[in-house]
């Protein structure tokens, strides 16, 4: 895999000016995402991110970290990783809880990580291949790479980059154990895109929380029904994709 293949290729980067969330703000973020909740609008597809992840901890055998939690936001998985000490690096302050500020290259020393958990952010870097190269160059030799994406829908912008399952394999292309699974099923992305579009005509028209929460539950309820229905053939369209690979010795994916 070349980085002069378009559907991996660099981007110039792009100053982001934002401002720090209040500490409400963050411990709501965290919240939501590390307990969903069935009357939020995202409820479907954070609760299978959880369940892909903790699925992905269970399978990964390392017996301690250290951990980078990359791009880490909130850290809203902090308290469900089972390894410890874990490490936030995020590219500014917006989120509250990163340890460590910093782009590429990654500042860190080389097989510092016995983990790496990129979640729901690979896809919106500037140049992934880079960034694939640096998980793998602080990972140590046994460590793992554990990645997710969204794969149905995107909602952040013509930014985001739209990987199938092979797309994503290709990326990690010359790692080894490479383990690539879907999470959840169209109701779930379906789900997704109702429930925001949901909220954000729910913000604009500024109807009371309960008329917006009664929304977000019957979507969620006929969601969820749809993906039992289509339980059979979900795995052909996941909603989400969770990656799991061990990396060789550090050597550019670029070459």
């Amino acid at each position: 895999m070349r980085r002069g293949d378009q559907r991996f290729a660099a981007r110039d980067p792009v100053p982001l000016r934002r401002d720090r969330l209040s500490e409400p703000e963050i411990e709501v973020a965290r919240r939501e995402r590390r307990e969903p909740r069935f009357t939020q609008w995202d409820y479907l597809h954070l609760a299978g991110l959880r369940r892909g992840l903790l699925a992905g901890f269970r399978v990964v055998s390392v017996q301690d970290g250290p951990v980078l939690d990359l791009y880490c936001g909130t850290k809203p998985y902090l308290e469900l990783i089972p390894w410890n000490p874990v490490w936030g690096a995020d590219i500014d302050l917006h989120f509250g809880r990163a340890d460590v500020l910093g782009t590429l290259p990654l500042p860190f020393r080389d097989a510092a990580f016995e983990v790496v958990l990129c979640s729901q952010a690979l896809h919106l870097v500037n140049d992934p291949v880079a960034t694939v190269d640096e998980i793998g160059r602080v990972l140590a030799p046994g460590g793992y790479a554990i990645v997710t994406i969204p794969h149905l829908f995107l909602a952040e912008g013509d930014f985001e980059r739209h990987w199938s399952r092979g797309d994503l394999g290709d990326l990690f292309a010359g790692w080894r154990d490479v383990r690539i699974g879907g999470v959840d099923g169209p109701g779930a992305a379906l789900a997704f895109v109702l429930g925001r579009l949901a909220m954000l005509v729910a913000r604009r028209l500024r109807l009371p929380r309960w008329v917006s929460t009664s929304i977000f539950v019957g979507i969620n309820a006929v969601c969820t029904l749809l993906d039992v229905l289509l339980a059979p053939i979900k795995q052909r369209w996941p909603h989400s994709l969770v990656l799991i690979a061990r990396p060789t010795s550090y050597q550019s994916s670029s070459a």
